[in-house]
């Protein structure tokens, strides 16, 4: 896909990532169908894609899903245990796992090379029910240098693929985004810690999921405002 659209992607890392060592679950921003072969390209290790329901409704963009290893929840937001557990048993088989904490904010509307938005709190959750003390975390950002951009779609014609979609029932355009240049920045893994599962198993399940979403989009906001590392 990448050699189709003629994208040209630079890749730059905070720090080495383990290479060796058990899984990594991994948290992008989200403005471009092309964010998925952009991270699974530049990571360069097997990654599965934790997906938005709308994706899978969609002929021919539900197959791409597919093929780009990708796994979503239910309908409007169901199915978020399954979910959980699908992910958690990649994750402890040593498989990674990608999700778009911004999940379709950015994708379905108009927006700009730096923006991000806030992360929502699912991924959080994911990390935290998977059960792996020292799990890594890491943040990354997709920042396009370079890109064509316009309205694709109008989003109320896709309710004719599912009716039960609110976002389906929104007015206005379903943009694209395609990078021509775009720099995959990878963070520094954030580990969690036994304190952490501890909190989230007594009570203080929505204090910790907020923090460590917070925290993560912090780190993505630092990596998409650092300036250019590649002369294009």
């Amino acid at each position: 896909m990448l050699e189709l659209f003629r994208t040209q992607v630079h890749v730059t890392y905070q720090q080495p990532l383990p290479a060796h060592e058990g899984c990594l679950l991994v948290v992008s921003g989200h403005r471009s169908f092309l964010d998925a072969p952009v991270l699974l390209w530049g990571m360069g290790r097997p990654i599965r894609l934790v997906c938005h329901h709308y994706l899978g409704q969609v002929p021919l963009v539900n197959e791409l899903v597919r093929q780009l290893g990708g796994f979503h929840m239910g309908p409007q937001g169901q199915g978020w245990s399954q979910l959980f557990a699908r992910a958690a048993g990649f994750l402890q088989a040593g498989t990674h796992v990608a999700i778009f904490p911004e999940g379709a904010q950015l994708i379905t509307t108009a927006s700009r090379p730096a923006q991000v938005a806030r992360f929502r709190r699912g991924f959080a959750h994911l990390a935290l029910r998977s059960g792996i003390v020292g799990l890594p975390v890491v943040p990354v950002a997709i920042v396009s240098r370079r890109e064509a951009s316009g309205p694709l779609v109008p989003l109320r014609l896709l309710s004719l693929f599912d009716q039960s979609e609110p976002m389906f029932q929104r007015s206005g355009w379903h943009p694209y985004v395609v990078y021509e240049q775009v720099e995959l920045r990878v963070g520094s893994p954030r580990r969690l810690v036994a304190d952490e599962f501890e909190r989230y198993r007594s009570g203080e399940a929505a204090a910790v999921t907020a923090a460590l979403a917070s925290e993560m989009e912090q780190a993505a906001r630092q990596l998409t405002a650092s300036g250019a590392t590649h002369p294009w």
